[in-house]
């Protein structure tokens, strides 16, 4: 418990970091242009790579694999159901031209920037493994039926972002946790001087990520994400009943405890950050959409180091 701690405590101190290395102007809003794209396209992939080739598959990995694929699909079909009721039938948003972005901002949860690399640091590699395809999942949902949710009640032909769904779902953390797996897999063994460099990239994946948290926090206007009611409401039920309501239909079902921890703690994470940029292309409100994700990521302060102790105590 005592490990699980200090980790929690390193993670969030470095997004401090970051959003005081914001405010002080040492790292300003346009330090993201740059560290984002490192993130994803370097560093994650690296750190996915690594610790895919580095796991001991055993008996029985497709079939674990196969398992966590289907609870991730069953999270989001059910989460976007929920944020469909709470946003039309709850808080009665259906005129709202920015509904079908409630839903999404309430369906999805951060992995790629957060899951990930917190899971990885808190978990370990078996843990971080599983949420690797909680990751792939939620971009085929994003990416698939995700554009169809951002424009609901829309009459209009939006689908500015169809053309591109194959090569948004494959992109560098999926093409990176393929070769992983097809490296595992064939037990092919690759030479030190390929894993060395590759492990080193890695494992600055947590840093980064924090630090883009931690500016992005600090550029967020959270007194005019205060005034909007609606998006108050829905982040904090998000942030309070989603992983909740996720282990209360998991804890119970017939599956190993690693799958378990994955798709609860995977539930505790804000929502995602492509929510906003997919606004964008669709016409919708972007600026609204990152305004839902600072404000869940803000509550996520509380709500993943709250998932993370109780989660070690009860699958560790």
């Amino acid at each position: 418990m005592g490990v699980i701690v200090t980790n929690i405590a390193a993670i969030f101190i470095i997004m401090g970091v970051g959003f005081f290395a914001n405010k002080t102007g040492l790292l300003p809003e346009k330090a993201n242009d740059y560290l984002s794209p490192l993130l994803i396209k370097v560093t994650s992939p690296c750190m996915i790579f690594n610790n895919i080739v580095s796991m001991d598959t055993g008996e029985g990995m497709v079939k674990e694999v196969l398992t966590m694929m289907a609870g991730a699909a069953v999270f989001f079909g059910l989460f976007a159901l929920a944020g469909w009721f709470l946003c039309v039938k709850v808080m009665k948003l259906e005129n709202d031209s920015n509904c079908g972005v409630y839903i999404m901002l309430f369906a999805t949860i951060n992995n790629g920037f957060m899951g990930l690399p917190i899971t990885l640091e808190v978990f370990g590699e078996e843990a971080m493994f599983f949420m690797v395809f909680f990751q792939m999942m939620l971009l085929i949902f994003v990416f698939g039926p995700g554009i169809a949710i951002t424009n609901y009640g829309d009459k209009k032909e939006k689908g500015k972002g169809k053309g591109s769904v194959i090569r948004n779902i494959f992109n560098h953390n999926t093409v990176a946790a393929l070769l992983g797996i097809l490296v595992m897999v064939t037990g092919l063994k690759l030479p030190e001087l390929v894993m060395k460099p590759v492990g080193l990239i890695g494992d600055i994946t947590t840093v980064i990520s924090m630090l883009v948290i931690g500016i992005q926090l600090g550029t967020s206007n959270f007194r005019k994400i205060r005034g909007n009611r609606a998006l108050m409401t829905e982040s904090i039920l998000k942030m309070l009943l989603v992983p909740v309501i996720t282990f209360l239909l998991v804890n119970w079902l017939p599956i190993s405890s690693v799958i378990k921890l994955a798709l609860v703690f995977g539930a505790a994470f804000p929502s995602a950050v492509i929510v906003s940029p997919i606004a964008f292309t669709e016409g919708k409100d972007g600026t609204l959409a990152a305004e839902g994700v600072a404000l869940t990521t803000l509550i996520s302060v509380i709500t993943i180091p709250a998932a993370a102790l109780i989660l070690s105590a009860i699958y560790l």
